[in-house]
């Protein structure tokens, strides 16, 4: 079971570090890590992290992993969401900025390899301070709502702080 942990997590990262940054000029690309929680009352220490990809001005696509990192890696899951800019545009793919304060709302699906529970979520950010023209960008107070498939069940997770850091798309590469 360890074994095949490890290289979902292997090829997953492998996957992560092997995309391409030579998307066109609107398009941009930032990894992200944070704090999250997949339980209300989880213990341990758990982290979240991966890439965004920016796929128009109001549009973004996330592939990310939830681990603990205390008991180490013992609890894993991989997800992709779409996400929507709800304040205006994150990004003009121009020397223009978008919004630097903004809202979010994602749809996403996850597998869970701790308990093989696979589902839907629904997510909202109420906050997102920055974007892709400078450099960065915080979320805060994300909150996921979905529906656990396999295991026939609801569930809420959290995250409190995600911190992005784009190396596509920023004002470097207007300028």
């Amino acid at each position: 079971m360890c074994s095949r942990i490890r290289k979902a997590l292997l090829i997953f990262l492998i996957l992560l570090t092997c995309s391409s940054l030579s998307a066109k000029d609107n398009y941009d690309i930032s990894f992200f890590f944070g704090t999250g929680t997949k339980e209300w009352m989880e213990n341990g220490v758990s982290f979240m992290y991966g890439m965004n990809f920016g796929l128009s001005e109001h549009i973004e696509f996330s592939l990310g992993g939830h681990s603990s990192l205390v008991p180490f890696f013992t609890k894993n899951m991989i997800y992709g969401e779409f996400s929507y800019a709800l304040l205006g545009p994150r990004s003009t793919g121009s020397k223009v900025a978008g919004n630097g304060i903004n809202m979010l709302l994602s749809l996403g699906g996850y597998y869970d390899f701790y308990d093989s529970g696979a589902g839907v979520y629904l997510s909202w950010t109420p906050l997102t301070v920055g974007n892709p023209m400078t450099g960065k960008r915080d979320r805060i107070f994300k909150i996921n709502a979905g529906y656990d498939i396999v295991h026939n069940r609801a569930f809420v997770f959290f995250s409190f702080f995600l911190y992005d850091v784009y190396v596509r798309g920023t004002w470097r590469d207007y300028y």
